[in-house]
């Protein structure tokens, strides 16, 4: 099998990265050279300036053949249409604009070329106009005619800005108007000053939609980049949280798809890796204590038989002596018994089928309720999919710890509820309980509680593992938790059969 390079978990999130970041950076510098190049004078060379050259010819078309005195009126009511102010600008008197000028804004108009020859006398010169003859009515060569066509040039904007301390945003158009009267009169320059109080001038001056867009598109092709990697290690992490997870309940079969040779992948080979190691050793003392029992076995039967031969032939006043060790070996064979039972619940095959939940608690209560009080609520017809015999054997330990630690009259309530695909059986008791710190340990083979380390009362410190053990074997889960009034109760959690 041909070897595949290594790359590091961090080389392919820095390469994502960088590629991400280079497709935003192309994304962005095209579209501001498109839209906005170095500032907002910029925008006269695309979009805005044709709208706003649409804009002066409409003004221009509307006040040629008017007085001057109603031009600034006419400009007034197209300006309402747009939801801008728009006037001529009059270099003698600026302040005649229905708005106050900013600073900057005089500044910039200023800048504008100016005539290159001097104003009528007792003039100023004006502010912001082209080349402008002394006489209105003089004809040059290099001036057109009436019976030539208007120049191109007839509307040019000029500039675009933002009014200074954010007074607004301004726009200049160079009109070439003729003025009213005389046979051939001649064109004269004039500046139409524009205001809008935001950015995109009611459509004029910038467009936020081609942004938006701009935007949307570059976000949509950013998550077509990122997602498939980001879904690919979030499937992966989720596989092993699930795989871990199994491992912490005692399922050491664990399967992880190949994705290559990373830092991830490493981890899933370690998980697996794990896994096997610890199902080779639970089951190995598993095997250990099942083939540690099963050997005791016969030496224990023979001690149990030769105390009953002495029995037999010594006299009466050995008796105490040889009660007090049959007990010692009784209670060794119980132990032996339940070290076996641990054994099979956890290496058997279980034989999984649809079993009456409510027929195995009877059958549990027959065999190990005895004095008991037993409060049942179980539904009718609830079945499970359960092994029937290691059911009954967890269910019966749970009876008979009870009876151990609460006492052989205590009240113990089974209750069962349905859910989806699910079914939950809880087994309480009004026992004294046990330490909160204590309960995630309960089920560990051989632990018992401090208070009840007694041998009269403490018992193997195998029931509750045999409980687990056969829970597990059923695909089931199980634990254990204090009610708030009191008491000790064990959950078990298993599958509802489909039939």
């Amino acid at each position: 099998m041909k070897s595949r390079p290594y790359i590091p978990l961090v080389a392919k999130v820095l390469g994502w990265l960088l590629l991400h970041l280079l497709l935003l950076s192309v994304a962005f510098v095209a579209f501001v050279a498109w839209q906005l190049g170095l500032g907002l004078d910029s925008l006269l060379s695309g979009s805005a300036g044709d709208r706003l050259r649409d804009f002066g010819e409409t003004a221009r078309s509307q006040v040629m053949g008017r007085p001057p005195a109603e031009w600034n009126g006419t400009l007034q009511a197209l300006g309402d249409r747009k939801n801008v102010k728009v006037a001529f600008f009059d270099p003698i008197f600026p302040k005649s604009f229905p708005s106050a000028i900013p600073r900057n804004v005089l500044e910039r108009i200023k800048k504008l070329p100016q005539p290159r020859q001097g104003p009528p006398e007792g003039r100023p010169p004006p502010m912001g106009l082209e080349d402008m003859p002394p006489d209105e009515n003089a004809l040059s060569p290099s001036r057109p005619r009436p019976d030539r066509p208007l120049p191109q040039e007839a509307v040019t904007p000029l500039f675009l800005m933002r009014g200074e301390g954010g007074d607004g945003y301004w726009a200049g158009i160079h009109l070439r108007m003729a003025p009213e009267g005389g046979m051939r009169p001649p064109l004269r320059p004039r500046l139409l000053l524009i205001r809008a109080e935001h950015l995109d001038g009611s459509g004029m001056f910038f467009e936020f939609k081609p942004w938006l867009w701009g935007g949307l598109a570059v976000l949509g092709l950013s998550l077509a980049f990122w997602t498939p990697f980001v879904l690919g290690i979030t499937r992966y992490l989720h596989r092993l949280k699930l795989a871990t997870e199994g491992i912490s309940s005692g399922q050491f079969q664990v399967a992880l798809p190949y994705r290559g040779k990373d830092e991830l992948s490493s981890l899933g080979d370690s998980i697996e890796t794990m896994a096997k190691r610890l199902d080779h050793l639970i089951s190995g003392q598993k095997r250990f204590l099942g083939d540690a029992a099963h050997e005791l076995c016969a030496p224990l039967v023979r001690i149990r038989t030769g105390l009953g031969i002495l029995e037999m032939k010594l006299s009466g006043e050995c008796a105490p002596q040889l009660a007090s060790i049959e007990a010692d070996a009784a209670e060794l064979a119980a132990l032996v018994e339940e070290i076996l039972a641990f054994s099979r619940a956890g290496n058997r095959r279980p034989n999984l089928l649809p079993v009456n939940l409510k027929d195995i608690l009877h059958q549990a209560i027959a065999r190990e309720g005895g004095s008991l009080e037993i409060q049942l609520q179980i539904p009718d017809g609830l079945v499970v999919q359960a092994d029937a015999a290691l059911l009954g054997r967890a269910v019966g330990n749970l009876l008979r710890n009870a009876s151990i630690h609460a006492g052989v009259t205590a009240h113990v309530t089974l209750v069962a509820t349905e859910e989806e695909e699910h079914c939950t059986l809880t087994v309480a008791d009004d026992g004294p309980g046990v330490a909160e710190h204590e309960l995630a340990r309960l089920f560990e083979p051989f632990y018992r509680p401090d208070r009840s380390r007694s041998r009269e009362t403490g018992g193997s410190g195998l029931g509750l593992a045999i409980v687990r053990t056969a829970i597990e074997a059923c695909q089931g889960e199980v634990s254990a938790h204090l009610p708030a009034s009191g008491g000790f109760s064990v959950t078990i959690r298993l599958l509802k059969s489909p039939c």
